[in-house]
């Protein structure tokens, strides 16, 4: 495999992203780097070219990404080609529906240089290594976005279904000034229609019929999903308690006896059909609601994208800044914590959503080994710099981890923000020239993370604490830190727990976390 004889293809919307990732390809030994910043843009360059190697952003301004994907997996020509997807969003139902259109890996933004060139490697080696997963067809349905109404009948559609001329006539008589009446004089004939296009509103049924009686047609209308919600009154000759018994069992409404008093007919068909339009109108409030939910997510995405494609192309810059050996190095602690400040707010922004999914019942665990120890001396490094004007003594203990003792099982993407929030959390609570103390343990199959600073939490919101909306102390809080640090936590099959002590004047927020070594040996 030599990398100076093959080409590779970028495309990004973003400019400075795109020539940052075109740099590092080049410096990794690639003979030549093109740059796409549309699909359009790279489909054309896709058919001009030979190209060994695609990275592809999965949003951009002109569609997106899963529309170029499926169409070169479709194509023979194509349909080896590694892709690489580059995201900002990399939510399990994103990733399943990525593989499912043949990508050969998935970069999650931001990502250093190392990861890159590693993913890229990778990708080349399996080429002929892999299994090639058939491509997906286009979807069979889109939601429409636009809202429909249709314009409701003048009158409410009744279907009489009985083998007996004289009584279709008197049902007719009956009811034809309410109500669009129908006639059906069998079984398959009364399928037929309520099965159709334009089924009735309710059905009035006979018992005794040749070939197919009353209770057949119920049985076959609710064995079929385009009838069996439709209401079915019986109307018979058979009076008998079994009867009725019989057919209220099968999933019939009401039974009525013949001869039927025409007053009490029209009541029971009024109250069935009031019942039948308050049904609708709740459905018409769920759809709007899926509607709604639709437009909410659409929106979603789009600010998702537009927020963490710059914030991750500032924090590349500044790991680009920051290995560039021609700045001083005094600068390096700015350029760093430019880079952390980037990759919490992209936390930031997945906040809201992962809350959201959480408290749905939508989030499934994806638990993966990594080190909380690095993780919270990397936050405790950026808050010590941005609290730097409170002289705070800050630390760690303990100061390493070489033995991966504190390694824990759970979702780095809920950790972060997590313990970002209740990191600076205890930095804004501290009083200036205290301490910040964070502590880490391992206590029955656990790992206890301990974060404990002066100054105790108000009584009058300790039990509200872990609350949604509940700030105090900060006019811009927004009160969902610590509500989201919990219920990450539980996410997580952990738990967070409030600790004060009055007398000493401090607060102390414990997070337990399953212990790695523990999970594993426990599988």
């Amino acid at each position: 495999m030599q990398l100076t004889q093959m080409q590779c293809l970028i495309v990004e919307d973003m400019d400075a992203l795109r020539k940052i990732m075109a740099e590092q390809l080049r410096q990794l030994g690639f003979g030549q780097v093109l740059q796409a910043d549309c699909g359009r843009q790279a489909l054309d360059m896709l058919q001009r070219m030979h190209i060994d190697l695609l990275l592809l952003d999965w949003s951009m301004p002109d569609g997106h990404g899963q529309e170029l994907l499926e169409s070169l997996r479709q194509q023979d020509k194509w349909r080896d080609l590694p892709i690489i997807l580059v995201t900002a969003n990399a939510h399990r139902s994103l990733v399943e529906v990525a593989m499912k259109c043949g990508v050969s890996d998935i970069i999650a933004k931001p990502f250093n240089s190392k990861t890159l060139q590693a993913r890229v490697l990778q990708a080349l080696t399996r080429r002929h290594k892999r299994t090639q997963v058939a491509p997906s067809s286009a979807m069979a349905a889109k939601i429409d976005a636009t809202a429909t109404t249709e314009t409701a009948p003048a009158l409410n559609v009744v279907l009489v279904v009985d083998d007996m001329p004289d009584n279709l006539a008197f049902m007719a008589g009956l009811l034809n000034d309410d109500y669009k009446v129908l006639f059906a004089k069998d079984g398959k004939a009364a399928l037929k229609i309520c099965q159709s296009a334009t089924p009735p509103d309710v059905v009035l049924l006979d018992v005794m019929m040749p070939e197919m009686d009353g209770h057949q047609v119920l049985q076959a209308l609710r064995s079929e999903p385009r009838s069996a919600e439709i209401p079915v009154i019986f109307v018979s000759a058979l009076g008998e308690v079994e009867h009725h018994l019989q057919g209220l069992r099968g999933g019939a409404i009401d039974y009525l006896t013949k001869p039927v008093q025409p007053e009490i007919l029209k009541l029971k068909l009024a109250n069935v059909l009031a019942q039948v339009q308050r049904q609708r109108a709740l459905q018409q409030e769920c759809d709007e609601l899926l509607r709604l939910a639709q437009f909410k997510d659409n929106a979603d995405s789009i600010i998702s994208h537009d927020l963490k494609n710059p914030l991750a192309t500032i924090s590349a810059l500044a790991q680009k800044l920051a290995q560039d050996k021609s700045f001083p190095k005094e600068w390096l602690p700015k350029i760093n914590l430019v880079d952390e400040l980037a990759l919490q707010s992209i936390n930031t922004v997945n906040l809201t959503s992962d809350i959201l999914r959480i408290e749905a019942g939508q989030y499934a665990l994806d638990a993966e080994w990594f080190s909380v120890h690095e993780m919270l001396k990397q936050l405790l490094q950026a808050a010590q710099v941005n609290f730097h004007s409170k002289q705070l003594v800050a630390y760690l203990s303990p100061d390493e981890d070489p033995c991966s003792s504190f390694d824990v099982m759970g979702d780095p993407k809920l950790c972060h923000p997590m313990l970002f929030n209740l990191i600076k959390n205890a930095f804004e609570a501290a009083r200036p020239k205290t301490k910040v103390a964070i502590s880490l343990s391992r206590h029955a199959g656990d790992v206890l993370i301990a974060i404990e600073n002066t100054g105790a939490v108000p009584a009058d919101i300790r039990e509200q604490f872990w609350g949604k909306y509940v700030t105090q102390g900060k006019a811009e809080g927004l009160g969902i830190g610590t509500y989201a640090a919990r219920l990450f936590a539980r996410a997580q099959k952990g738990e967070a727990n409030l600790v004060v002590d009055d007398t000493k004047l401090l607060t102390r927020i414990e997070i337990r976390l399953p212990a790695a070594i523990d999970a594993v040996l426990a599988e």
